[in-house]
């Protein structure tokens, strides 16, 4: 059986949460900040340490994308799209103690594409390549 004890610690050790105390209902994402790679990086060590089958999991409805994405003005990133659901230590303690990962998430059209990551991308290779031109005939 896992205890809060354990989440707790989970908690503590991969993120900061100075001047905080953690109780069964902090929000992880409102309350601490984590949001991310942090919160992403938070998940993957939750679900290793304690066996969690993630299957059903959205990143999306939890935290936020990490970095500028500089067409998310024209193209909303997934988490833009929903509603955010909170994720606390207490919903982390049951699914540990269940092996599942148990949010019912609200109907929603799944993303298939990221548009906004792609001309992201698009418009990086272009400056980078850009520069590259520059430096190279001038």
């Amino acid at each position: 059986m896992i205890t809060i004890e354990q989440i707790f610690n989970l908690i503590e050790s991969e993120c900061v949460v100075d001047n905080v105390k953690l109780d069964l209902n902090t929000d992880l994402f409102n309350e601490l900040g984590i949001e991310g790679d942090d919160f992403s990086k938070l998940i993957d060590k939750y679900t290793l340490n304690f066996s969690v089958n993630m299957d059903g999991y959205l990143w999306y409805f939890h935290s936020n994308d990490e970095g500028v994405n500089v067409w998310s003005f024209l193209f909303k990133p997934p988490n833009k799209k929903v509603n955010r659901i909170a994720i606390t230590p207490k919903i982390l303690l049951d699914c540990a103690n269940s092996k599942k990962w148990e949010v019912v998430y609200p109907p929603h059209v799944k993303p298939r594409k990221r548009h906004d990551l792609t001309y992201s991308n698009l418009f990086w290779l272009v400056i980078v390549l850009g520069v590259y031109l520059i430096a190279k005939y001038t």
